[in-house]
């Protein structure tokens, strides 16, 4: 969900106010909209510090509680349950004639036993005898004893994303409840596979669902509610003992409309925030990235977005619009920096709210909003992790080439590889490649190597009697196309070419890849990071904006 927000009033009342001396109708047009805009803010359920704090203290449980489930080749999440050890998941994830492993958090592995397994239901309870982990901060997570489940609640779940390898943190989905019965719940959550069996809480932090069907949209994602799960056990006469429930605690339920963006978020947002337009070589003017301004002359953007064009031009929210040039890229971080040609009149404001951000607290568990553009945010989100490593992907040139004395040419083109897309053909002598000379296979490896899917590469080369300049961006792995996972992400939309190999926040808004170099923004206006590549359907890295702020000053 996309936010177009208040501050677009401004613009109507200035223009209204203007027209007041012609008209005093104007003035019941003035008096309706000042209504409305009030009727558009008053949304705040609880103080955004409060808010704030509860979705820090949920997240953490969530983390310290989800684990992960290894049966044969099934890989699935689920939540502890108990001080002894018992573990709620799915039955879908477990196979009979398979060990069953339980990665608590902390890494450590234990081997369950399949204590009660309810195929039809599509439920199971493990045991694992937490009493031996070396992890004193694993926590269980108590049921809801609330029948209600109302629409508009806010919920979080928790899983492992399949892809990923064993020993990360627990990814947190923020979302709300669409729809519930006494079977189901339908939420806003985003899920993906491995996510199944995971925990689905309410915003108190108790247990209310567990992860079952990964929806090819956002509306369409559901969770087995924990009363269907009661009734499953008490019909089939289960010996399982189940902890006793503990009663709801007071804090009220938090609603939707207590993530609304506040005018604090949407003022910076339309401060920092600009468009960046670029014509390319054949002369054609787009839309190519989002940008975020980091004072009264610079503005930093995903840097293989903008790469091949020839002419910038940054669009600001109050229509004004600026020459940019290229200053710095750094190609491992995918950033670049801009420079425009006149500086702008608040960069003294964003300095000092870029100033507010401490590199040294934690970001997990922080809710945050996703500028889209000068004029549109995002629904709320929340940062999972605030270290992440995002692994590197093997990135495919798409030909093959012959070392013959001290050249290098082209003997094959893989069909649709980055070689054709970018107009080589057979027999082309590659000379440099990035300005770095080419006269050995070895030599073209060691330049490739480093580059990573969606970089681009500029390739010099001789044809016949002509040199060339190519552009060209690597490509993935065709094959990796066929995972199940990278399958789901692309039914989910768009990704970025360039989307790995990043040390980045992980945030789970679903964002255009052409919305990355946009800030990323937490609960009280602080741009906190650029979102930097759309990942995952549950993914979107951002860069700190401590680090892309050293970048732009040359400290890095």
């Amino acid at each position: 969900m996309i936010q177009k927000f208040v501050p677009e009033l401004n613009d109507a009342m200035n223009l209204l106010l203007k027209d007041l001396q012609r008209s005093p109708v104007c003035l019941l047009s003035i008096t309706l909209l000042f209504i409305a805009a009030c009727q558009t803010n008053a949304h705040a359920d609880e103080p955004s510090a409060v808010v704030q704090k509860r979705c820090i203290d949920i997240c953490q449980q969530l983390q310290s509680a989800t684990v992960r489930i290894r049966c044969g080749s099934d890989v699935s999440s689920g939540v502890l349950i108990s001080a002894e050890g018992l573990v709620l998941t799915v039955a879908h994830g477990l196979k009979p004639d398979a060990a069953t492993i339980v990665i608590v958090p902390g890494s450590q592995a234990f081997e369950a036993k399949q204590v009660f397994v309810d195929q039809p239901a599509d439920i199971a309870i493990l045991s694992i005898d937490v009493a031996s982990s070396r992890d004193s901060d694993i926590r269980w997570i108590s049921f809801s004893t609330d029948p209600r489940c109302d629409t508009g609640e806010i919920v979080l779940a928790a899983g492992f994303p399949a892809r990923e390898t064993d020993g990360m943190t627990a990814v947190i989905r923020l979302g709300e409840i669409l729809a519930a019965d006494d079977s189901a719940i339908k939420t806003t959550c985003t899920l993906t596979s491995g996510d199944s069996g995971g925990p689905l809480v309410n915003s108190r932090g108790q247990l209310i669902g567990l992860n079952r069907q990964i929806g090819k949209s956002a509306d369409s994602n559901g969770h087995i509610r924990i009363s269907a799960i009661l009734r499953a056990l008490e019909q089939v006469g289960s010996s399982v003992k189940l902890p006793q429930q503990i009663r709801a605690t007071p804090s009220t339920p938090l609603s939707s409309k207590s993530l609304l963006a506040q005018p604090v978020v949407m003022q910076m947002t339309r401060q920092a925030t600009v468009e960046i337009y670029g014509t390319d070589r054949h002369g054609k003017f787009s839309l190519r990235a989002c940008g975020t301004l980091i004072d009264e002359l610079h503005v930093a953007t995903k840097f293989s977005e903008i790469v091949f064009c020839e002419k910038l031009e940054c669009h600001m929210a109050d229509g004004s619009k600026i020459i940019a040039t290229l200053s710095r890229q750094d190609r491992a971080m995918d950033l670049a920096i801009l420079t425009m040609e006149m500086p702008i009149q608040h960069g003294d404001i964003i300095r000092a709210k870029l100033a507010e951000v401490r590199s040294d607290v934690s970001l997990i568990g922080k809710v945050v909003f996703a500028a889209t553009s000068p004029k549109e945010i995002s629904a709320a989100g929340l940062i999972s992790r605030d270290s992440h490593k995002e692994p590197s992907l093997p990135a495919r040139f798409g030909a093959t080439m012959q070392e013959v004395g001290e050249q290098v040419r082209i003997t094959e083109l893989s069909p649709n590889g980055c070689a054709v897309i970018a107009g080589l053909k057979i027999d082309d002598q590659i000379m440099r490649l990035n300005g770095e000379p080419v006269n050995s296979l070895a030599a073209i490896g060691s330049l490739l190597q480093p580059g990573q899917p969606g970089d681009w590469i500029w390739l010099e080369i001789r044809r016949g009697e002509n040199e060339l300049r190519i552009l060209a961006q690597l490509q993935h792995d065709p094959s990796q196309q066929f995972e199940k996972t990278e399958f789901l992400d692309g039914r989910a939309g768009d990704v970025s070419q360039r989307r790995s190999d990043f040390r980045a926040l992980q945030h789970d808004i679903s964002i255009n890849p052409t919305a990355c170099g946009g800030p990323l923004l937490d609960i009280d206006g602080r741009i906190i990071g650029i979102n930097i590549a759309r990942r995952a359907r549950e993914s979107t890295l951002a860069l700190p904006i401590d680090i892309v702020v050293k970048f732009a000053n040359n400290e890095l």
